[in-house]
């Protein structure tokens, strides 16, 4: 599950609460499946899916997108792509192209951002394995030109290997701010699977800036993340927190 805040205009002097959004990983691999799954979340009250590339596979991207339109529903982020060290399999003019279809894709599904798996340093050196991201990075948010497409940059793993992450020197969230500018946000990745998960220092400056607070504890345990949900969502409203890290209790 995906926590983000909503970045509509009109709603600069609202507070932040009513800004929240929550966004379900949708789990359809058909036409069927997805028309079924939308009515469910419609009744459910659910207005944002995200949605990985391989579901889409057996659905029509445009198919997909007029489904849960037609629903009311707004897909909040499609992943994956990336890899532009080369630690993916990929070289980087393939990872760049690969990169460009994946824009492609988020764009006509009216996505809200595309998630970038950067790679790790691998046999680069450091100096080396951060230019080819940055570029990699540049290359997408040009192909993207004019369309309100955001990328995400995982703030850790999403695929339980460390070949899709990029060990930066220095707090994370800063490099990424340093390197990218505001179309690249963070996916601040939230893994809670011991009595406590930290939210890590930055996190609220990451947020308010149109990064992404994706909850793994559980990938297949919604029950479990639900809960985890709604104390995130708490520590969220707290008006009088501090900017850092703060504790999530998932008991």
């Amino acid at each position: 599950m995906d926590v983000f805040l909503e970045q509509q205009p009109d709603w600069v002097k609202q507070s932040l609460v009513s800004r929240i959004a929550v966004s379900h990983p949708l789990r359809s691999r058909t036409a069927d499946e997805l028309l079924a799954e939308a009515e469910a979340l419609v009744a459910q009250g659910v207005r944002y899916v995200s949605v990985r590339r391989q579901q889409l596979q057996q659905i029509d991207s445009a198919r997909a997108q007029h489904i849960l339109s037609d629903a009311g529903i707004s897909v909040s982020s499609l992943g994956y792509s990336g890899g532009f060290t080369g630690s993916m399999g990929m070289t980087f003019e393939q990872a760049q192209d690969d990169t460009a279809r994946a824009v492609d894709m988020a764009i006509e599904l009216s996505a809200r951002s595309l998630v970038v798996l950067p790679g790790c340093q691998d046999m680069h050196t450091y100096r080396h394995a951060e230019q080819s991201i940055r570029m990699g990075l540049q290359c997408a948010i040009s192909h993207a030109g004019q369309y309100q497409l955001q990328l995400l940059v995982p703030t850790s793993s999403v695929m339980g290997t460390s070949r899709d992450n990029f060990r930066a020197r220095g707090p994370f969230l800063e490099w990424l701010e340093n390197s990218t500018g505001k179309r690249v946000q963070p996916l601040i990745i939230v893994r809670g699977e011991n009595a406590t998960c930290r939210l890590p220092g930055g996190w609220r400056k990451g947020l308010s800036g149109g990064g992404v607070l994706r909850l793994c504890q559980k990938c297949q345990s919604y029950e479990w993340n639900s809960r985890v949900l709604n104390r995130l969502l708490r520590v969220l409203a707290l008006k009088h927190s501090e900017t850092g890290s703060l504790p999530i209790s998932v008991e």
